[in-house]
């Protein structure tokens, strides 16, 4: 383990780096062993998530805000109304509850925005349906845990 500022992150690739350099070489049993090596992958994992946690989630914020600003154009009513004050709010904090808190009604949001676009017949509409979809697709490809 080198020098590094104390973070969770640095601490659990610490102890994954201490399990698998310094005690998973001494484990006999063979199934202890894969056990060993399961739990240094799930010590990365967490690592990077906690690592990755507040920038995954102000980005997703942002680019849903983006979206529901090209929604509020599109449809009517109350819904545009709420869809653009949506699209000029920001994260109200970066603690990482804060910050799915914010996440959650905003996705809330573009459910909401995604039906009434998806009603529309125009091909903005029709344009605007499909980069929802594609966000949502990148968005779970970015929330992928990654070792």
């Amino acid at each position: 383990m080198t020098s590094q500022i104390l973070s969770i992150d640095n601490a659990l690739h610490g102890v994954a780096d201490l399990l698998r350099d310094r005690i998973s070489p001494e484990i006999g049993d063979p199934f202890a062993g894969q056990m060993a090596r399961l739990s240094i992958l799930l010590l990365r994992i967490a690592a990077n998530g906690v690592d990755d946690a507040a920038e995954l989630r102000v980005q997703e914020n942002a680019a849903i805000r983006t979206i529901l600003g090209e929604a509020a154009a599109l449809v009517g009513g109350a819904l545009a109304g709420r869809l653009q004050t949506a699209a000029g709010s920001a994260d109200p904090g970066l603690k990482i509850s804060v910050l799915d808190g914010e996440n959650h009604r905003l996705r809330c949001l573009l459910v909401e925005a995604h039906a009434a676009v998806a009603a529309l017949a125009s091909p903005v509409a029709q344009a605007l349906d499909q980069s929802i979809w594609r966000f949502l697709e990148e968005t779970e490809g970015t929330r992928a845990p990654r070792d």
